[in-house]
């Protein structure tokens, strides 16, 4: 028995903004802003929980100064302040935009504007720039030395596209101002499992597909028509389950797989969800793969806290499907060379398989408790490191 039509949280209604838009300053981007907003306001008023509204700004490819990096980032955040949106990407920095910058001119930025996502690019298709995976390990440390949260904010990239709707990573590709969204899915996708629970891999990968593919033209019926009264295009749904530490995936994930996370046979599971997750959408965008999040999902924080999981066997999973390194705890101990082979480990991966994957790294801050984490923010779950 599938439970009644019900319609999941949307994480995100993302408007990515043109080039000619961010070179006008605050007063375009606060107009995208607004239009953005009242996008969300009519998918509110047909029943929908819109959780955030975001712009996302076009990748960086040539040289920056250091005081056009600080233009573009107080423009931005003056813009989706007058508007009223809560955040937005700077962009995706690819290598050849880092040549004038230092990392602390990046880690500056994010700690200036607590509004701002960036993240650098250090893969693209079957290359991977090891100068952008030194930059980007240096950022994680300046941020880490100066407020640990704001690693949250950054990230490193390889192979993911432009108008993905989820933080970070998200550009535009810089033409016609266009709408992605993502859900909050993962909670409903437990209670479709538990009001009918999938007997093998084939009936998982069943499931994840109707019920995201339901949910999806739910939210299509109700977005693309908004997207065409205000101008702006539809560029589609990144159908990844984003989760929160209520409403986790890695609960769906032990449902399903009749195991706990991190055990032999999760691998597989992974594989029947993402199979799922990629056949749910007909316009899709992002890393369109099942994530998982470390820190945001009291399942996953708890396998990583009994030494079930690691780095290594988190990045494994991403062998099936789109984690990559999200949001892994690391001590405040950990060297940049660790750092390093972390995210040119991703950087691998994804250059192997041309797959869009990121590595988010919270690192904690030198001196800090070596035995827990001691993070603030609502979305993340504090644990002890393995082995404490």
């Amino acid at each position: 028995m599938i439970p009644a039509k019900k319609a999941a949280p949307v994480r995100a209604v993302t408007v990515g903004l043109p080039d000619a838009v961010l070179r006008g300053g605050p007063n375009g981007i606060r107009e995208l802003g607004e239009q953005a907003r009242e996008v969300g306001d009519e998918l509110v008023r047909d029943g929908f929980d819109v959780q955030t509204i975001r712009l996302s700004a076009s990748a960086l490819g040539d040289p920056l100064r250091h005081d056009q990096l600080l233009s573009r980032a107080a423009d931005l955040a003056e813009g989706c302040r007058r508007a009223g949106v809560g955040s937005a990407s700077l962009g995706v920095f690819r290598p050849a935009a880092l040549t004038g910058l230092e990392p602390a001119d990046l880690a500056a930025v994010l700690a200036e504007y607590p509004s701002l996502f960036l993240a650098v690019q250090v893969a693209a298709g079957s290359e991977i720039c090891d100068p952008a995976v030194g930059f980007s390990a240096a950022v994680v440390r300046e941020l880490a030395n100066h407020n640990v949260h704001d690693n949250f904010r950054f990230a490193a990239i390889g192979n993911l596209g432009p108008g993905a709707p989820l933080f970070p990573g998200s550009f535009s590709d810089g033409g016609p101002a266009g709408v992605s969204a993502g859900l909050q899915s993962a909670g409903l996708l437990l209670e479709w499992a538990r009001a009918n629970p999938p007997a093998d891999p084939a009936e998982v990968t069943v499931l994840t597909q109707r019920c995201l593919r339901d949910q999806l033209a739910l939210l299509e019926d109700s977005l693309r028509p908004a997207c065409e009264r205000h101008g702006l295009l539809f560029n589609g749904f990144d159908p990844s389950p984003a989760c929160t530490p209520e409403a986790g995936i890695g609960e769906f994930l032990e449902a399903v797989g009749g195991i706990r996370f991190g055990v032999r046979g999760m691998l597989a599971t992974c594989a029947a969800v993402t199979a799922g997750i990629r056949s749910a959408a007909r316009r899709t965008v992002g890393y369109a793969g099942l994530m998982l999040p470390v820190l945001e999902d009291k399942v996953l924080a708890l396998a990583w806290q009994e030494g079930r999981i690691d780095a290594d066997s988190v990045l494994a999973y991403s062998s099936v499907c789109g984690a990559g390194l999200d949001t892994i705890p690391l001590p405040g101990a950990t060297s940049e060379a660790e750092i390093v082979a972390m995210i040119r480990d991703m950087a691998a991966l994804s250059a192997r398989w041309a797959k869009p994957l990121s590595a988010r790294l919270m690192l904690a801050a030198p001196g800090s408790d070596p035995r827990r984490t001691q993070f603030c923010a609502d979305e993340i779950v504090n644990i002890d490191y393995p082995g404490t």
